[in-house]
């Protein structure tokens, strides 16, 4: 796995493309998207997902939890490590962030953000290790952005929900390092 910057890919294109449909992904190469996540794959088709967003430069992460007939435990893990370009895992499960960033992964811990209790589970990313980054979802409103980015002090990404360029704006303004969609209208901005 190649060492890449993240956070300056961030600075020049906040937006982050999430693909559910492995045929989006040749579109999306195209773009002046930067950073991938790719939130459905299978055994079948991963290595060469990652081979395509490693040779176009851009940065690729999976979620660990959506490669058909991938487990996501230890053994998942070594196996995209070996046999991927991925730079980064995506996870809601916070033992195979650990595990991952063991193996010289970036993580992103994914948390749906419903009520206060899934809130107050944030606290638990202030280890200074873990993860590299945090992404909420669905979209929240810009005070609960802003309360998040004083609480955590981690690179926030937000997703679920963006619609529009206001969307994208709001989300970066209080906060967000970068916004992650599935819209194609959004990765075009």
């Amino acid at each position: 796995m190649k060492e890449v910057n993240i956070y300056e890919k961030l600075r020049n294109n906040p937006i982050i493309a999430a693909i559910k449909d492995e045929a989006d992904l040749d579109e999306l190469l195209e773009s002046d998207v930067e950073v991938i996540f790719v939130l459905q794959s299978s055994l079948l088709t991963v290595e060469e997902l990652s081979k395509k967003i490693d040779e176009s430069g851009k940065v690729g992460f999976v979620h660990l939890g959506l490669i058909k007939g991938l487990s996501d435990d230890e053994i998942g893990l070594r196996f995209l490590k070996e046999h991927t370009h991925f730079s980064g895992i995506i996870s809601t499960k916070w033992p195979q962030l650990v595990r991952a960033q063991a193996l010289g992964f970036m993580t992103v811990y994914r948390n749906f953000l419903v009520d206060s209790l899934a809130f107050n589970s944030l606290k638990k990313s202030q280890n200074p290790k873990f993860p590299d980054f945090i992404e909420i979802l669905p979209n929240p409103n810009g005070k609960t952005i802003k309360a998040v980015t004083e609480q955590i002090k981690r690179p926030l990404i937000v997703s679920g929900l963006i619609t529009d360029k206001e969307d994208v704006i709001t989300a970066l303004k209080n906060g967000a390092i970068a916004i992650s969609s599935t819209n194609k209208k959004i990765w075009k901005l």
